[in-house]
């Protein structure tokens, strides 16, 4: 019985083994995707929609503060 799974042992560690080593064929959308991970890596600063949030937020804060200004000179 000892015997028997000490075999099996060894064929499952053999073809984990196998396994492993079929993991270095990279196919096209493998490709694909490290060049992606490339160009977003090299990315600097900020890109548009980085850029439009901060323009919306910059005129939420001003809409804000004239809502206020107006509501200060009404109640005066």
């Amino acid at each position: 019985m000892r015997t028997l799974s000490k075999a099996t042992m060894a064929v499952l560690f053999s073809l984990s083994a196998l396994l492993v080593a079929c993991d270095s064929n990279d196919g096209p959308m493998e490709k694909a995707g490290e060049k992606v991970d490339e160009a977003v890596d090299s990315m600097d600063g900020q890109g548009p929609m980085e850029e439009m949030g901060e323009d919306l937020d910059s005129a939420y804060d001003n809409a804000k503060e004239s809502a206020e200004d107006m509501k200060d000179a009404a109640e005066k």
